[in-house]
């Protein structure tokens, strides 16, 4: 069967599944195939079926380039005054496995806006857990082409600087890397230099949010913020940082006082009018025909939060919602075939075709 008979069923972007596939290593990045014309065995169609989230939301990058071509999202400075985190750069890595003298095979770090300041894969002495091969997609025949660790080891100390490093449940990145660095008879004294004031972003969110989980991909979802397609490390960095700059305009947005703070209502009231500049440039940008995704990253908004804010202003006559036609047209039969479907049922039983937002402004728009 070919994918565009496949895709008839589903009504993915085509610029969306093209760069899935990419991502999944199906295609070359230069393949200017027309990807409707593929071919689909029983075992693809199986795997868009159970990734068909994933497509949906796929990141379409520039030229469509592989995962490893990083761009940082667009955005604002934040003061993290609530968090009271500084001087920081978020870290992580990917390993062998899980035990305490698994090896780094790749390590990221991006600075406060998101942008790559370093990044690099490492061919490992030891032999990588099926795992690890299953989690970050890597294999030792990908890698063993890459540098050593030892050998990048100068370009990571410079990439921090004197900058405080920062990561979720950062103590194991710590732990894996001193192991590595030892494999290699890097000075122990060197890493914890490095490492001195780590700053631990699951500890902060436990002590300012309570959260059934602390597991990076939980807290991403509970602050709407779109889940990467891949569990590399820049991409979790990335999340994590996103994941704290939804906290803290959290913390902001509900009055929230910093430790030290007197009750200063002039304070709060500014920072409400601040909250709220950013609320009406969100909305503009979205007259401009800016994406709720990239607004909600720009912003440190989530994207509940955009939809809502487009929701209102489309109600108050001050502005039009964009939706995509097929996406609308089989949202609205769902809806119309079963009158008596509640939001959360609906949403369910459409998902193969649009988000929970994009449904949410499907159904705004009608009026249903």
């Amino acid at each position: 069967m070919k994918l565009k008979e496949v895709n008839q069923e589903y009504h993915f972007e085509k610029a969306k599944l093209k760069q899935w596939l990419i991502d999944q290593g199906l295609i070359e990045p230069h393949d200017h195939r027309d990807i409707y014309q593929l071919e689909c065995d029983t075992e693809m169609i199986q795997m868009i079926d159970d990734d068909q989230y994933a497509i949906r939301h796929t990141v379409v990058r520039k030229k469509f380039q592989t995962i490893d071509d990083y761009q940082a999202p667009a955005m604002i400075p934040m003061d993290f005054r609530i968090l009271n985190i500084h001087n920081f750069v978020v870290l992580d890595t990917e390993t062998t496995g899980l035990y305490k003298d698994d090896e780094v095979i790749e390590l990221s770090i991006i600075d406060t806006l998101g942008r790559e300041l370093y990044h690099s894969l490492f061919c490992p002495t030891k032999k990588m857990g099926e795992a690890a091969i299953r989690v970050t997609g890597l294999d030792y025949a990908m890698l063993k082409e890459e540098p050593l660790f030892k050998d990048e080891w100068p370009k990571i100390k410079k990439a921090i600087g004197s900058h405080k490093i920062l990561g979720h449940n950062i103590a194991y990145d710590y732990r894996v890397t001193l192991s590595t660095a030892k494999r290699y008879g890097i000075a122990e004294t060197e890493v914890k230099d490095l490492f001195r004031d780590m700053i631990d972003s699951k500890a902060l969110v436990a002590h300012y949010y309570q959260s059934r989980s602390y597991k990076l991909a939980y807290l991403c979802k509970k602050f709407g913020i779109t889940e990467s397609q891949k569990h590399r490390a820049t991409y979790d960095c990335l999340q994590t940082l996103q994941m704290l700059r939804a906290l803290e305009h959290k913390l902001v947005n509900e009055g929230y006082q910093a430790a030290g703070d007197t009750y200063d209502l002039a304070l709060i009231q500014k920072e409400k009018k601040q909250m709220e500049a950013l609320k009406e440039a969100a909305l503009y940008g979205y007259k401009a025909g800016k994406s709720i995704e990239d607004l909600s990253i720009f912003y440190s908004l989530s994207e509940d939060e955009v939809t809502s804010l487009v929701i209102d202003a489309y109600h108050q006559g001050l502005c039009e919602i964009r939706i995509d036609t097929q996406k609308e047209e089989n949202v609205l039969f769902i809806a119309r075939s079963i009158p008596d479907l509640t939001f959360d049922q609906l949403a369910k039983k459409a998902k193969k075709y649009a988000s929970e937002n994009e449904i949410r402004l499907i159904m705004a728009k009608e009026h249903l």
